[in-house]
């Protein structure tokens, strides 16, 4: 269950949130950046969207429109979690288990999450740059996203064969 946040730590993530959400075509340019990074760092998540390992996205014009669909509606779940955020913890940890159980059946494993929050940090970090993204938003963010992914892992471990044991890495 999500463990109630702080305020100072709900404010940093949804405030650099609203910042990113200004970006022009902010759906396409920061999910495309976030799955590229995913991707690169653990090209296996790549069959989770329908892709080969070997599949090259930005030389692939069909692979590419699919990316960005797929983009957009990562986006969509990011702005669902975060507009959740805040004391109502109890419907959050719902709907985020929902989400990891509907996970299960598109191939996600739970030692993907960790590699799915550097993407995030690193993408929303870099598209901010460092006038606003500081050490303590960057905790905040892998406070929120450890709280969120840890819902979502539960899901998908109790409702897969998968073990705690598969997750080895820990990326944050």
């Amino acid at each position: 269950m999500v463990r109630e946040l702080d305020y100072n730590t709900i404010a940093h993530v949804v405030d650099t949130w609203e910042l990113a959400k200004q970006t022009p075509a902010f759906e396409e340019a920061v999910g495309t950046k976030i799955l590229t990074r995913l991707f690169k760092a653990e090209p296996r998540t790549k069959k989770v969207f329908g892709f080969t390992q070997d599949t090259d996205i930005e030389a692939n014009p069909l692979a590419k429109m699919g990316a960005l669909i797929h983009a957009k509606r990562m986006i969509h779940m990011l702005e669902g979690a975060m507009s959740m955020l805040g004391p109502d913890t109890e419907l959050l940890t719902e709907v985020l288990s929902g989400l990891g159980k509907r996970h299960i059946e598109y191939g996600v494993k739970a030692c993907y999450l960790p590699f799915m929050g550097v993407a995030i940090i690193e993408s929303l970090s870099e598209l901010l740059g460092s006038d606003v993204w500081n050490a303590e938003v960057e905790e905040a963010w892998e406070v929120v996203y450890e709280e969120l992914s840890g819902d979502i892992m539960k899901a998908i471990l109790s409702g897969s064969e998968q073990t705690s044991e598969m997750i080895t890495t820990r990326v944050l």
